[in-house]
């Protein structure tokens, strides 16, 4: 019973022992956007950086790696939406205890519920977030969206800049609800 004991402290410990790092090179996030109610296009922010210290993990995403393959069109986004000369990066952050995956095994998930503060261009909401995390090895967890999260425009007030992108490019509709996926892996250090 005590060597019982002895291993779930120590594979507690292992999980908080260090500070654990976003692996950009192995991490991902996608968004879809909607215009005139039928085009729907894939974009993504091609650099993440974060880092998960045992109580809360914290992702910043810069804004100048967002990346929709129309050159102007990024520009724009930068520039009436996300207001890039301002804020340069759009940050998240979540609550996620040790203690909450220090069972997990290697090769393993688990699927949690998780709050996550999202902060675009100065404005902060909430949004669940059902996630997949996974133990990929003693040292590296991977996290995933387990069904997308819907960012509404009109929770970080972009509706403005949003309408502004939607008058030069000459289109009748940008849909306010995005849907947004994304893979992080973070090491231990």
């Amino acid at each position: 019973m005590k060597l019982a004991a002895f291993v779930l402290a120590l594979s507690t410990f292992s999980v908080s022992a260090a500070n654990w790092q976003l692996d950009s090179s192995q991490s991902s996030l996608h968004f879809i956007s909607v215009k005139n109610e039928l085009v729907a296009e894939s974009h993504q922010f091609s650099q993440l950086s974060g880092k998960w210290d045992g109580e809360n993990a914290s992702v910043s995403i810069p804004i100048s790696s967002m990346q929709t393959n129309i050159p102007i069109r990024n520009e724009r986004i930068w520039q009436y939406v996300l207001q890039a000369e301002k804020y340069n990066s759009i940050d998240v952050k979540a609550p996620l205890k040790s203690d909450s995956i220090a069972m997990l095994t290697v090769n393993n998930t688990l699927l949690v519920d998780l709050p996550l503060t999202v902060t675009i261009a100065g404005e902060s909401a909430t949004l669940s977030a059902k996630l997949r995390i996974t133990k990929l090895s003693d040292s590296v967890l991977q996290a995933s969206t387990e069904t997308p999260l819907m960012v509404n425009i009109n929770s970080f007030k972009l509706g403005a800049g949003v309408a502004k992108l939607q008058e030069l490019a000459g289109l009748k509709r940008i849909e306010p609800l995005v849907p947004v996926s994304f893979n992080v892996r973070f090491a231990q250090q």
